[in-house]
């Protein structure tokens, strides 16, 4: 299962994420009736048109690669489009692959919190162009948020990545965000501000 979590704009790269996973069902045919892409999007800003054009155009792109795809057992996306935090854990917890592909983000707190409730030795699959990417990029499969191959590639080496590596990225995640949370980035702030301050004050005597 891949699942991805996100508010419904145009900043999160959705229709591109839906068009990777599109090629990956037509590169690998395996695939079909096999995985499944679940998104969970949060309605935002609605009453602007650029939003709910944009949403338009995600629903238009489900129904045609499931019109493209569906069997009578089985259709590649579903997806929830409602405001339900609760739901969208419940679905993270249960990602085999979880897609991150915002074309810009200060630091997309999904992608910290998916591996931090994920049971399944799940793969992130992490643009470089988002903050997390800095702290999680190692442990992730990372990806220009642009490169439709690229994702589309990228899904296929998380869904057949070995139960080994699975588990030592997956573990790895959660150990640097555990290791790295609020606190540790606040004295790190506070470091650099302290040391800013030392620059300024011996510069001045």
């Amino acid at each position: 299962t891949i699942v991805r979590v996100d508010r419904a704009e145009p900043s999160k790269n959705i229709i591109r994420g839906f068009k990777a996973f599109d090629k990956l069902l037509e590169r690998y045919p395996q695939f079909q009736g096999q995985v499944k892409f679940i998104a969970f999007l949060v309605p935002t800003r609605t009453h602007l048109r650029l939003y709910r054009r944009y949403m338009e155009e995600t629903t238009q792109l489900i129904e045609a690669i499931n019109s493209k795809y569906a069997t009578q057992e089985w259709y590649p996306i579903d997806f929830f489009y409602e405001n339900n935090y609760i739901q969208a854990l419940a679905g993270m917890r249960l990602y085999d692959v979880l897609l991150v592909n915002a074309v810009i983000d200060g630091m997309n707190l999904v992608a910290k919190e998916g591996p931090t409730v994920n049971n399944r030795d799940g793969v992130l699959v992490l643009s470089e162009t988002v903050g997390a990417c800095e702290q999680l990029g190692a442990y992730a499969l990372t990806i220009a948020p642009a490169d439709l191959e690229g994702t589309t590639e990228a899904l296929y080496e998380a869904l057949m990545m070995p139960p080994e590596e699975r588990k030592r990225r997956a573990g790895a995640l959660k150990k640097s965000i555990e290791e790295e949370d609020i606190t540790h980035w606040l004295l790190c702030l506070l470091e650099d501000a302290a040391s800013l301050i030392e620059g300024r004050s011996q510069s001045s005597t």
